[in-house]
């Protein structure tokens, strides 16, 4: 296991590092978790760094959360389209820090970005790393009104579903898709990223009008069930499953609207 993720951190440091200097920095980043794990360091949540990438700069926090994204989300791509094709804006619903934004914002440039995320300390971040999103502060249900969701205490993530870590209750907004589609004038979806610990269902539920102007939609579940029914209310919708696949506690779920 050890073995795995340290191969696994080395070819992150190489597809994101420009340059051997870039490289060796991003991985001895990548190793800060085993590193504290082994008593060699110490997080500090407070602190802010950048990391230069081929992505250009990034902003992490020194916590044990933000430094972990980079694998998935950047170096394998896990949320797979690229390059977009046909109109419609970029939608990122569980926004967390704006990496994944960021890696859509790469390859689609100029195409509009939103980013919905109920965590202010994540919002600060998302402004830093893809500043060219507009920003919903809130999170995304079926329903507008205020949820309460578990949060770590140095504010890296907000979930419905009971967390690996100590967390609290924090009330937050909830709008729903089709309410701040109306509010804000979208049109056109090309991709629905969503990633909301759990909220996943109830955002679908909330955004059927939106639905039917949505191109793509590829979905982190949370939970057999809410895969499960991630994909019935996609198909339900209009949407056909082009992929999907569940581990212990997770999947992945895309899907592309039927012609």
């Amino acid at each position: 296991m050890a073995h795995s993720r340290l191969a696994e951190f080395v070819h992150c440091a190489r597809t994101l590092g420009d340059t051997p200097s870039q490289q060796v920095r991003i991985l001895w980043r990548l190793t800060k978790n085993l590193r504290v794990r082994l008593g060699l360091a110490r997080h500090n949540p407070t602190a802010v760094y950048q990391l230069t990438t081929i992505f250009g700069a990034l902003w992490l926090r020194d916590n044990f959360g933000d430094i972990t994204n980079l694998p998935g989300l950047l170096a394998r791509g896990v949320y797979q389209w690229r390059e977009l094709t046909g109109p419609g804006l970029i939608l990122d619903v569980g926004a967390n820090i704006g990496l994944a934004a960021r890696w859509f914002a790469r390859f689609n440039p100029g195409r509009a970005i939103v980013c919905c995320e109920p965590l202010p300390e994540n919002i600060e971040m998302i402004r830093r790393n893809c500043p060219q999103a507009q920003v919903v502060a809130a999170a995304i249900g079926d329903g507008p009104g205020s949820v309460d969701l578990l949060t770590d205490a140095d504010g890296v993530i907000a979930s419905s579903i009971p967390t690996a870590w100590n967390s609290a209750k924090r009330t937050f907004p909830v709008r729903t898709l089709d309410d701040c589609a109306a509010e804000f004038g979208w049109g056109e979806v090309a991709v629905l990223k969503m990633d909301a610990e759990g909220m996943e269902p109830a955002i679908l539920r909330g955004g059927c009008r939106l639905l039917n102007r949505t191109a793509r939609v590829a979905a982190e579940t949370h939970g057999r069930a809410g895969h499960d029914e991630v994909q019935a209310l996609l198909r339900e919708a209009g949407f056909r499953i082009t992929k999907q696949r569940f581990g212990t506690h997770t999947g992945m779920v895309f899907a592309e609207r039927s012609v």
